[in-house]
């Protein structure tokens, strides 16, 4: 066993008055000392029984049996100093009972007392004989190494400087490492403390195989002040994930979880985030902050207070979300509603007053016209219907109001309605130009030929 012994510089050869200098040994030269010992148990009586305090169970007196300087040269050894700090098992106890050599033989000889510390390949001969290396992923760590919480003796820098295996540096380790930690998370302990892995999981309290880690001051200091930039995995790039995600979410959320908070769902969904996100980890749980991702623009009370964002177009909804992400709510009278209670059959007086730009949300080619038809005030062959009886001679008057806002006679009204009157190919060709009508620029658009067949000019389009 590799021990340190210390020779003396000054020693005594043939009696008191000889002195000799011997060179200083790094380990003790069992070689030397061949056929004087029948049992390595002679000088490494705690081998057997694990007590690491007996390692080297010799003592100065034993050697000075020898090293008297008259028999052999006098030596100042003051005994085994502590035993070297490292995260291996003592592996003697309960291993079969194999000659000392099977471990400890330097290779190419066959004497006893030709020994060496055992090495990592002396034990994968055994325990990993398929394995490539030490580092190999496929090597049961635990079997001779101690979970880093209990390898005590080793420094914060070791601990630092512990070389990365192989399999940890391949592109798909990040996304990948969470089966194997489940099957084998005592083989990860070697290595990690609870710390390492809540740098990255925001939802480490609900992973059995971390919470399963052992806390570590030593790792804990390491870990302050880390930050992580995760990477996105790939169907996050599906067309309209924003929309997409639920089904993948529903399939594996504990997948999610590691990088999103209760909070981030939330946003959205907040009637019913505590049914689908009901095992994610809180804001305040989660310890790297900056993961509780949030969309711009959007408080945490957005899902009930968006309506006057949604009048102002501040943030413009249309940017991510299709009408009937809104319908899915707005539908009824018995769900949340923008729009004050009975405003269904009060809406046509703020429409033409223009109090809120209704296309905002509704298409009025669509949507209102919808409605309208279904309830029987639509036009069709008559004029001066619904709304519109409120106001004397409209159908006269109504010019003005159409110039002003022809939006809201699109919810109705289709071109053909005014095409009736207003066509310079048919019906009572009534022009429809008020004052300062710029045929210059209606040319431009190519809206000309919509009431008089071709442009200007006789050019048709």
């Amino acid at each position: 066993m590799k021990r340190a012994i210390l020779i003396g510089t000054v020693v005594l050869v043939g009696g008191a008055s000889a002195l000799l200098s011997l060179p200083r040994q790094e380990s003790f030269p069992h070689a030397r000392h061949q056929g004087l010992f029948p049992t390595c148990t002679a000088c490494h009586a705690g081998i057997e029984s694990g007590d690491a305090s007996q390692f080297v169970s010799v003592q100065p007196a034993t050697c000075q049996a020898c090293h008297d300087g008259q028999t052999a040269p006098r030596v100042s050894w003051d005994g085994p100093g502590e035993p070297e700090a490292t995260n291996r098992r003592s592996v003697h106890p309960g291993h079969p009972q194999l000659p000392c050599g099977t471990c400890h033989q330097v290779p190419g000889t066959s004497e006893e007392m030709q020994v060496r510390a055992a090495s990592f390949d002396n034990c994968m001969v055994c325990h990993a004989p398929g394995a490539e290396g030490h580092r190999d992923e496929d090597n049961d760590c635990y079997q001779c190494h101690l979970p880093l919480t209990e390898a005590t003796g080793i420094t914060t820098a070791q601990i630092a400087a512990f070389t990365r295996p192989p399999s940890h540096s391949t592109p798909e380790f990040i996304s990948t490492h969470g089966a194997t930690a489940n099957e084998d998370a005592m083989s990860c302990s070697v290595c990690h403390a609870r710390e390492n892995c809540e740098l990255c999981h925001v939802n480490a309290e609900n992973v059995a195989a971390i919470m399963a880690l052992g806390t570590d001051p030593r790792v804990a200091s390491l870990m302050e002040g880390k930050t992580w930039d995760p990477p996105i995995p790939g169907s996050h790039y599906v067309d309209e994930w924003d929309f997409a995600h639920g089904p993948a979410m529903a399939e594996s959320s504990t997948s999610c979880a590691v990088c999103h908070t209760q909070e981030v769902c939330s946003t959205c969904h907040v009637d019913t985030y505590e049914m689908i996100a009901g095992d994610f980890t809180t804001a305040a749980a989660a310890t790297p902050e900056d993961l509780s991702i949030t969309i711009p623009g959007h408080s945490p009370n957005f899902a009930v207070a968006h309506g006057q964002a949604a009048v102002s177009a501040t943030p413009k909804c249309s940017a991510c979300h299709f009408e009937s992400y809104c319908v899915d709510c707005h539908d009824g009278s018995g769900r949340p509603s923008f729009h004050p209670t009975d405003f269904v059959q009060r809406h046509g007086a703020e429409v033409a007053a223009q109090l809120q730009t209704c296309s905002e949300c509704h298409s009025n080619e669509v949507f209102c016209r919808d409605c309208h038809s279904t309830q029987g005030f639509a036009v069709a062959d008559q004029t001066g219907a619904a709304f519109h009886d409120a106001t004397p001679d409209w159908f006269m008057a109504h010019g003005k109001a159409a110039r002003q806002g022809l939006d809201g006679c699109a919810s109705c009204h289709s071109q053909t309605s005014c095409l009736r009157c207003h066509s310079a190919v048919e019906g009572f060709r009534i022009n429809p130009h008020g004052p300062d009508f710029d045929a210059d620029a209606e040319l431009a658009k190519g809206s000309c030929t919509i009431c008089h067949g071709t442009a200007p000019g006789g050019e048709s389009h």
